[in-house]
């Protein structure tokens, strides 16, 4: 599920997806393929002023629809299913991961192409989720194996690289990573599977802060993770709830000292 400009969008098990108007009753459905893929991971960008939607697909595409007709515009093919992809704030880079380790940074262009600029190999499984900071000079990927690596586009080279607490790989991985998109704020924060969040200082990414969710002694599996639009509040998602985490921002904003949460 993804939600921008007004929109919010979702996929299905079944190639289904919906388009939503928030601000009034305009909604659109299709199914994205004829083979029914698995839509993956949503999310919206703006080219040229115009509104575009990318569905992640299990079928080894990233199909791309305007918005709010979702009239199929292109379709970028790779190697294996594309579990999530992200288009920075500027609107000038995409990243791109899958059922591989590999992470695609893309070039986008005046007229809307993707040139690959470069290729990434640094954890051991597939990788799940990516995300962009607010500055679009920094983005994450969370993997299988529970790591979470932190790259600076202008190098190859992970910045740094988080891990989470369960040994299991199944119970460890690390669903989803996500930037705070407000200045000042600089936290990024990634889930395990089960039981922990992980909150970060993405000034200098040397300290984090770790959370447990749901009852002790047991597995509570994560379905999701966001922070508020203005960075006040982190949102987690649980099977039969939503968490509601309040953000020290007073303090983050008197850089660099300030709790994380």
């Amino acid at each position: 599920m993804a939600a921008n400009y007004g929109y919010w969008a979702a996929g299905g098990q079944r190639g289904d997806l919906t388009l939503k108007c928030t601000s009034s009753d305009y909604q659109a459905n299709i199914t994205t393929a004829p083979g029914c893929t698995i839509n993956n991971g949503l999310c919206f960008s703006r080219f040229n002023g115009q509104i575009r939607l990318f569905v992640s697909n299990n079928d080894a595409s990233i199909r791309i629809f305007t918005v709010p007709e979702l009239e199929l515009v292109d379709t970028l093919d790779f190697r294996t299913a594309v579990n999530h992809t992200s288009i920075s704030p500027d609107d000038r880079k995409m990243i791109t991961v899958g059922d591989d380790n590999r992470v695609q940074l893309f070039n986008i262009t005046n007229s809307g192409h993707f040139e690959l600029a470069s290729t990434m190999a640094v954890s051991r499984d597939a990788n799940f989720s990516v995300a962009w900071n607010h500055t679009s000079d920094k983005f994450a990927v969370s993997s299988q194996d529970g790591s979470v690596h932190v790259w600076d586009i202008r190098s190859r080279n992970p910045l740094a690289r988080f891990s989470g607490l369960h040994p299991s790989i199944t119970k460890g991985a690390a669903r989803c990573v996500k930037f705070t998109q407000t200045g000042a704020i600089d936290l990024l924060a990634f889930t395990e599977h089960v039981s922990h969040v992980h909150v970060i200082d993405a000034r200098t990414f040397n300290s984090q802060q770790t959370i447990r969710v749901g009852s002790p002694g047991h597995d509570t599996p994560i379905t999701g993770l966001c922070f508020s639009n203005d960075s006040q509040k982190m949102f987690v998602g649980l099977e039969n709830a939503i968490l509601d985490f309040n953000i020290d921002t007073g303090s983050r904003r008197r850089f660099a000292y300030g709790s994380l949460l």
